[in-house]
Parts: C-alpha cells; sequence; structure tokens
C-alpha cells in the first residue's frame, strides 16, 4: 500500500500531464490549420545553380529538336517554373475580326532573310531570366488577324527542293508580316530566318541535321527543313493543307522565343537542371518551350486564315498532327515525363493560338504543371 501522501503526488502529475497533453494538441491542430491556409505553392523551390557547358543537339524523336545551348555562361540561380497559371489554354477570341478584304500589317516592309543576324537577347542575372519567361514584354501584345499571306499550294510530299525553297520562303514572309510587327511593338528586333532545304543529314551550326524533320537552329538563327519530313507524318495527314507547314510554324516559334529572350532564358535553366541531375526540371522547362511554340503556331494560323481560306477541316487536320507528336503517342506510354509534351497537351496549346488573339494565352512558363506534362 502507497503512502497518502504518494497517491495526491501522481494524481497531481497526472492532471499536469493531462494539461501538457491538451496544450500540445492544441498546436498541432493551430499547425495543421496553418499549413493548409497555406497551400502547396507557397512552398520555396529548389535552387538549380548553373554552369558553362558546350553545345550540342538532343536525339530527334519528335518533329522538331532542342536548340543549341550557348556557350556563355548562365546565371548563377534560376527557381523553377511552376509559377500558378493566370490563363487558360482553351479561352475564346478577345477581339473580332477586321472586315473581310482588309488585311492589317500590310504596310510592314517584309525584310530579306538574314544569313548574319544580330545576337540574340539573352538574361544576365536569374531575375532577368525569370522576367524573360514569365513577364516577357511579348505577352501583352496581341496577334494581328487577319494578314494577307501570299503562298502557293504544292504537293509538299512530291515537290522538288526547289519548289520546297520557294514555298517556304514565301512561309516565312507570311510568319515575318504576322511576327515582325509583334515583335517590334514588345521592344525586340525580328529577324527574318533562311530556310535550308536538304535531305539526309548536313552539318550546322547547331550539330548534325538529322533527316525526316524541321528545325530552327539557335545557333546561326535559320530554319532547316528535310525533304522527306513528310514521311514521318500519319499517311491521312500528308496531304492536308497547312499540316506540314504547321511544323515550320512552330519552328518559326522558337525564332521568336529566340528574339525575345526566352529561349535563352529556358535553355540556360534547361542545362543547369541538367547538371544537377534534375531530369524532371529540364524535361518541364522543354515542354514549356516546345508547346509555347505550338501555342505560336496556332497564333499564325489564325492569322492567315482569312488570306489562306484556312478551313475548320484543315484546323482539324493539324490538330491531329500535333497530337500525333506526343510524347505518349510517340513511345506508347501515357505516364511518359517526356521533354515535348503529351498530345492531348500539344493540341490544346496549338488550340490556344488558334483562339486568342492576346499572346499572354500563349505564356506556358505560368501554366499549371498538368497543362504542359
Amino acid at each position: 500500500m502507497a503512502a497518502p501522501g504518494a497517491r495526491r503526488q501522481g494524481s497531481s502529475t497526472a492532471r499536469l500531464l493531462l494539461i501538457l497533453t491538451a496544450v500540445l494538441l492544441g498546436i498541432l491542430f493551430l499547425f495543421a490549420l496553418l499549413n493548409a491556409m497555406k497551400g502547396p505553392d507557397d512552398v520555396p523551390p529548389p535552387v538549380v545553380e548553373t554552369t558553362t557547358t558546350t553545345a550540342t543537339t538532343d536525339p530527334v524523336t519528335t518533329l522538331t529538336t532542342r536548340p543549341a545551348p550557348p556557350t556563355t555562361a548562365p546565371p548563377t540561380t534560376v527557381p523553377p517554373t511552376t509559377v500558378p497559371p493566370t490563363t487558360s489554354p482553351t479561352v475564346p477570341p478577345t477581339t473580332p475580326p477586321p472586315q473581310d478584304g482588309m488585311f492589317v500589317n500590310d504596310d510592314y516592309q517584309v525584310p530579306d532573310p538574314d544569313p548574319n543576324p544580330p545576337a540574340l537577347p539573352e538574361p544576365t542575372t536569374s531575375d532577368e531570366l525569370m522576367a524573360f519567361l514569365t513577364d516577357n514584354p511579348l505577352y501583352a501584345q496581341t496577334a494581328a488577324a487577319p494578314v494577307r499571306c501570299d503562298i502557293d499550294q504544292i504537293d509538299l510530299t512530291t515537290a522538288t527542293k526547289s519548289q520546297l525553297k520557294k514555298h517556304f520562303d514565301q512561309l516565312t514572309a507570311c510568319l515575318m508580316r504576322v511576327w515582325g510587327p509583334t515583335l517590334d511593338a514588345a521592344g525586340f528586333q525580328a529577324v527574318r530566318p533562311t530556310v535550308t532545304i536538304y535531305s539526309g543529314q548536313i552539318q550546322s551550326a547547331c550539330g548534325k541535321m538529322p533527316d525526316q524533320n524541321a528545325l530552327y537552329c539557335s545557333a546561326d538563327q535559320q530554319v532547316y527543313y528535310a525533304s522527306n519530313l513528310p514521311d514521318i507524318i500519319p499517311p491521312t495527314l500528308r496531304s492536308a493543307r497547312f499540316v506540314v507547314d504547321s511544323v515550320v510554324a512552330h519552328e518559326f516559334g522558337h525564332a521568336v522565343q529566340a528574339r525575345t529572350g526566352i529561349l535563352l532564358s529556358e535553355t540556360y535553366y534547361e542545362q543547369s537542371a541538367t547538371q544537377q541531375n534534375r531530369e524532371d526540371l529540364a524535361n518541364d522547362a522543354s515542354r514549356r518551350t516546345e508547346m509555347q511554340a505550338d501555342c505560336f503556331a496556332g497564333s499564325f494560323l489564325r492569322a492567315i486564315a482569312q488570306a489562306t481560306g484556312l478551313a475548320a477541316s484543315d484546323e482539324k487536320s493539324i490538330g491531329k498532327l500535333f497530337f500525333s507528336i506526343g510524347d505518349d503517342q510517340l513511345t506508347g506510354d501515357p505516364t511518359i515525363d517526356g521533354n515535348h509534351g503529351w498530345g492531348a497537351n500539344r493540341q490544346t496549346w496549338l488550340q490556344a493560338g488558334l483562339t486568342n488573339a492576346a499572346l499572354s494565352s500563349c505564356n506556358t512558363f505560368v501554366a499549371d504543371d498538368n497543362s504542359v506534362r
């Protein structure tokens, strides 16, 4: 039997433990409540540091290749680009088109192709890098429509190299009539690239150009087109109007990114992530770049639709093409973490450009992760 004093001491201790337990539970409850209110987006992102690498070209698994990385040193720190979305990739047109037969930008003097363009704008700090990607002056502009486009309709599956050269020179003139004034308004210098038609494999400033491909090379700011590119397009789409042209419009989208500081900023970031074995961050940045070029292609097609008689059936065929070159469609892996994006997302971003004049709708760098998978 315990002494009377010992029992009273045990009772007091028990009450004290109960009080302390209640206080602790209350603190844990408040912490959980505050954490729930904070949300996942408030978690500080990991910092990615960068170092200089040499220019390379990734293996080709789609219709485009990654641009050659720059050889200058990137900024020392780059935060990942997973800002919550401010715009939806599927929005209705913001402005009605002008009256039929009246084209905008007709007073714009389309420049000749420039084989020796000025240097590309590039970031010097991490803050500037993020501003180029997420808050670029380009996003405050609209893609004017309708814009005149004088282009011959030819069978690109059987055309000769000279016919292809003439056709794509006409196409870049149309692209410049859309994008030249837009970049000027945003405070950037537009440059019309040359188009090199090749077969087999050729050497370029970005390395060896692969067969059955089209790409924009950031090292010389030129566009390359393999004459047998239609061979990798689904047979039912090869002869559809503007299907092949939309691929070149996508590549010109990379030229737009390059001339506005977006492309080198993303390349620096992707380099940094790769060097730190963060393939997930590198792929995310690459997909945002590629799907933004998809959206820019849609913006161009919207601009020339009236001049070229682009019909809803044509847009549907182009959408099917962009779906077919998604990472998941090319690999058969529906969950792949690729570097170009799932087919459905690529189709959605193309549609964003087709349906909205505001280029803010193409800001993939502030889109939620699921829309750029």
